[in-house]
């Protein structure tokens, strides 16, 4: 009799790691982006759920200020010390209010994330800024969201909606990486293949040596007002 195969789950871990190692040039333009809305604030500024810290290593290199971070896993708050970063398992660990608040790919873990955004512009100073990365289109969650932990997709309309009960006001929104919305369309209907197919280290090279370039190009002639797999939204107390 042969023995039947333990089910591969593809974990948030892995999803940071290979993030992190295969999705270079996607993690550079989504920081360029934070920090030329970001670079004429102050100096305190916060990785919000900053995982293994990708972001705000590629954030101080850029402008030269050391992200402060939070983030609620043991694990990852070990890596983000030896780093060198000062880290908070929640935003009321801090004593000191941010001039600003990045965070990507995380809002959609939460599942009172209308709380999260209260929180986050109860502890920012007056006229800072919030800028949020998130995953768009309900019609995109797939699988891969699901094993992942995604409790939500957002539309326009839901996140404007609680941007705004959180007492933010909009400074800029659109959508990023219209390509990226195709893309999503296909792995949520073939399926994720970790090892060998959508999903895989080999194909997250490819999205990101080839497809990012042309995606991002896109947007800039104007695709993102219409379309794309992520939601960019910079707001302000």
């Amino acid at each position: 009799m042969k023995k039947s195969k333990k089910k591969y789950v593809y974990s948030g871990k892995e999803e940071l790691d290979n993030s992190s190692k295969f999705l270079r040039n996607y993690n550079l333009e989504i920081v360029k982006i934070f920090f030329n809305h970001l670079k004429s604030k102050g100096s305190k500024i916060l990785d919000f759920g900053a995982g293994i810290g990708t972001l705000s290593i590629l954030y101080e290199k850029m402008s030269g200020v050391k992200p402060f971070c939070v983030e609620i896993d043991l694990e990852n708050r070990k890596s983000l010390k030896s780093k060198g970063f000062i880290v908070f398992k929640s935003i009321f660990d801090s004593k000191n209010n941010f001039d600003a608040v990045f965070s990507s790919n995380v809002l959609e873990h939460i599942e009172n994330d209308q709380e999260t955004l209260n929180n986050i512009y109860k502890k920012l100073n007056n006229d800072g800024l919030l800028f949020l990365f998130l995953p768009a289109f309900q019609i995109l969650y797939s699988d891969m969201d699901k094993k992942v932990g995604h409790f939500r997709r957002y539309s326009k309309q839901d996140i404007k909606k609680k941007i705004k009960k959180a007492k933010f006001k909009i400074v800029y929104f659109s959508y990023l990486d219209s390509l990226g919305f195709f893309a999503s369309f296909v792995m949520k209907i073939i399926g994720y293949n970790e090892k060998k197919g959508i999903g895989s280290p080999k194909s997250l090279k490819f999205y990101d040596k080839y497809i990012i370039p042309i995606s991002f190009f896109l947007d800039k002639i104007g695709l993102k007002f219409f379309f794309g797999k992520n939601l960019i939204l910079l707001a302000k107390k």
